[in-house]
């Protein structure tokens, strides 16, 4: 790495976490739903992203065999990349909202209120985008990204937890506590999906509709009011209670649309096994398929990314273009200039010195 890079990389790596931290509403501002599918011999995982100020973001690949290391400035962890990746990032490149690995494991997010970090301060730290990176960079299923939690801390400030999924079908829920990382699989994880409450808490909330042991009928779309995350629960499970013999991607993005809103930017159904990722962006008319089959995740240099809000009808992995320092700023400046909190931080020179950073920091040398 050349002096003027490593400069440029730790001057913004302060500014950057801190921004990166902020640039969320205090209040629930990312709606968000996942709904997995493992009960077929093609296991599928939905995904809507709700963001009520803009639908600024990229979609981005990200090169197996680089070496990362955490925007953070005390104890910062370090990783080799094992797996490249597709994701779809509001941020930036290196800070994931959802995305597909190589060997087919899903990492989605999801706003949680009651999600607070802690935990044992030992292990090397990541940012609370950066974990979902780090699990795509170096798992090849749910079992060893479980496996990895302990190797790793999470400091973050907005709360949300994660959604885990793998073409096996195997699924897991991650939840930041004041002890460390909590985690729900296997029996603990009955119905596979996850909205903006913890599960716990959605699940006994269940227990009232038909099918569940109650007697309610299942809503058949979310309430119009904030306060609709247990709505969109009792939706997603009641989905995956008819779609245990199988279900399709149009089907999935079915069950998506039940559980958007105004606010959806992006819907994204998963295929692990296939190694497909459907995208489609709601203000558009296309469905984009993305094969990660036989994709080169080899180093580009700078990362090559597509802006979700320009969506070229014939986009595929092959025509991703490299991401622009000055439009990814501009990107920023819409995000933060979107929020009384962070509309300080909306400046051009600021956004651009973070943009500019987070390219550098996810580039490499290609062989």
């Amino acid at each position: 790495m050349d002096v003027p890079v490593r400069r440029l990389k730790q001057r913004v790596r302060a500014l950057a976490v801190f921004c990166l931290a902020i640039a969320v509403p205090v209040t629930q501002g990312m709606a968000c739903s996942t709904v997995a599918f493992p009960a077929q011999t093609a296991p599928l995982l939905s995904y809507n992203f709700d963001f009520a100020e803009t639908g600024a973001g990229y979609l981005i690949l990200n090169p197996a065999k680089i070496r990362r290391q955490s925007v953070l400035e005390a104890a910062p962890a370090k990783w080799v990349a094992r797996f490249g990746s597709i994701t779809v990032n509001q941020i930036g490149p290196g800070m994931p909202t959802a995305g597909m690995n190589s060997a087919g494991l899903v990492v989605t997010l999801m706003w949680n209120e009651a999600a607070v970090y802690g935990g044992p301060q030992a292990a090397p730290a990541l940012s609370e985008l950066e974990f979902i990176q780090y699990l795509l960079d170096t798992s090849g299923s749910v079992e060893e990204a479980l496996a990895s939690l302990d190797r790793i801390r999470i400091e973050g400030l907005v709360p949300i937890h994660y959604f885990l999924f793998d073409g096996t079908g195997e699924a897991a829920v991650v939840t930041p506590t004041a002890d460390g990382l909590s985690v729900n699989t296997g029996a603990g994880l009955p119905v596979p999906a996850l909205t903006n409450n913890g599960y716990e808490l959605s699940f006994d909330h269940l227990g009232q509709y038909r099918g569940f042991g109650g007697d309610m009928p299942i809503p058949e779309r979310q309430r119009s009011d904030e306060d609709n995350s247990l709505d969109r629960f009792a939706i997603a499970a009641n989905a995956t209670r008819f779609a245990r013999k199988g279900i399709t991607s149009t089907e999935a993005f079915g069950v998506l649309n039940r559980l958007s809103n105004p606010e959806t930017r992006w819907q994204l159904v998963f295929e692990p096994l296939a190694q497909v990722i459907n995208l489609r962006v709601p203000q558009m008319a296309n469905t984009y398929v993305f094969d990660l089959a036989g994709q080169d995740f080899a180093c580009k240099g700078q990362p090559v990314a597509a802006d979700l809000r320009d969506l070229p009808a014939d986009l595929n992995l092959e025509t991703l273009q490299p991401l622009d320092p000055d439009q990814l700023a501009g990107s920023l400046v819409e995000v933060f200039m979107s929020m009384r909190q962070t509309a300080h931080l909306g400046q051009r020179e600021i956004a651009g010195g973070i943009a500019a950073g987070l390219i550098a920091a996810a580039s490499c040398t290609p062989e």
